[in-house]
């Protein structure tokens, strides 16, 4: 194999490896945001607009986490 192609594992591995930085990071905002919301907007948790900025944002970043280790300069 030349250096330029990658294996099926190291392309598992490494889109593996994406999805867990992503949550690690998109959790705790997701969280947080929704924290935060329940403070500010009188309702409970299942309110949507408690619930529904911090899912919006949490996917975001998640996203964005996700694009960026599959296709950044680093990029396996």
């Amino acid at each position: 194999m030349s250096s330029t192609t990658s294996s099926p594992d190291a392309d598992r591995r490494s889109t593996l490896i994406a999805v867990a930085y992503a949550l690690l990071f998109s959790v705790p905002v997701g969280v947080g945001v929704t924290v935060m919301m329940t403070r500010v907007v009188p309702g409970r948790l299942t309110t949507p607009l408690v619930v529904g900025p911090g899912l919006v944002l949490a996917l975001a970043v998640f996203l964005l986490v996700v694009v960026a280790a599959r296709s950044g300069e680093n990029a396996a």
